[in-house]
């Protein structure tokens, strides 16, 4: 992948990911739950503890076990501890690698279960999606490496410091996506944007269906470029309305209407194409409807 293209759609990911893990850490419940159930984590992963030598080493190994594979927009991914031919292979003896297995299994396991025991406590978290329990796997192991974490402090920063995965997931290949509960539309179009990359990278065709009856033509094409337009104008500020974008459509591209009138004329233009003028109030309204499947903010 482009990094260029595809690292500001990353950003949005990681910054979303660390705002959803800052809703549930600082809850009351999940400091208990982890002090109570730490003595056991440490009991099942002690063979596997001395290679996790800082927190990246600890991570890597809570993401693996919750079955997360980090995805980096130049198309890498975060190295696997527990292959022998990856990158960056943790130096396990024969014995610790037959080991490995059963320990990830029930360490993962007892992670399953403290998050669906906080679910049920009302914390606000996704007990079912990997990367929350990738979270609170790590939570639960860096005390134990001699990382404090501030409980009292700021959350927030100290979200970033762990890197949670994202609110979305994808296959290997591109061809499906899946999401954390609670993932906004605007996410939803920031991960479909990410999903097309890969899939672009895995060989993917445009293929483009044909007009068949009864079901309606395809818009015209500055329609369609002026939706995708406003498709990333809202994926950077889902809050924008029709009412600023009209207000501001004479403006600098550094507001919503200038920047949709800019990339309108530039991607017309590029094709050839006529560049048509300011959109109305009803036609506005129709693509973000369009978009997002519901009606549009109009406030």
């Amino acid at each position: 992948m482009e990094g260029e293209k595809v690292g500001p759609l990353f950003r949005k990911e990681e910054k979303y990911a660390r705002a959803a893990a800052s809703s549930w850490i600082a809850h009351p419940a999940v400091r208990s739950a982890l002090d109570a159930a730490r003595p056991s984590a440490v009991a099942v992963t002690a063979p596997l503890l001395p290679h996790m030598v800082d927190q990246v080493q600890c991570m890597r190994f809570c993401w693996r076990v919750c079955g997360i594979g980090a995805l980096y927009p130049d198309g890498s991914q975060e190295p696997n501890p527990f292959d022998p031919e990856g990158p960056a292979p943790w130096p396990l003896t024969d014995h610790e690698r037959r080991q490995a297995g059963y320990i990830a299994a029930a360490f993962h396991q007892l992670v399953r279960a403290i998050t669906t025991v906080l679910h049920d406590a009302g914390v606000p978290l996704d007990h079912e999606w990997e990367g929350d329990q990738a979270v609170l796997a790590t939570l639960l192991l860096l005390p134990v490496l001699g990382y404090e974490i501030p409980w009292d402090g700021k959350i927030d920063e100290f979200a970033a410091q762990i890197q949670p995965p994202g609110v979305s997931a994808f296959a290997p290949d591109g061809r499906s996506a899946s999401a954390r509960d609670g993932r906004p539309d605007a996410m939803a179009r920031n991960a479909d944007r990410i999903r097309k990359h890969i899939r672009a990278d895995s060989g993917g065709q445009e293929l483009h269906v044909p007009y068949a009856e009864g079901t309606g033509r395809k818009p015209p094409r500055a329609t369609v470029i002026r939706r995708e337009v406003l498709a990333e104008i809202l994926a950077d500020d889902p809050a924008v309305t029709v009412p600023q974008i009209l207000n501001t459509y004479d403006y600098s591209d550094r507001t919503p209407g200038g920047r949709l009138r800019r990339e309108l004329k530039r991607r017309l233009e590029a094709e050839e194409r006529h560049v048509p003028g300011k959109p109305s109030q009803t036609t506005l309204y129709d693509d973000l409807a369009e978009i997002s499947g519901a009606p549009a903010n109009e406030d």
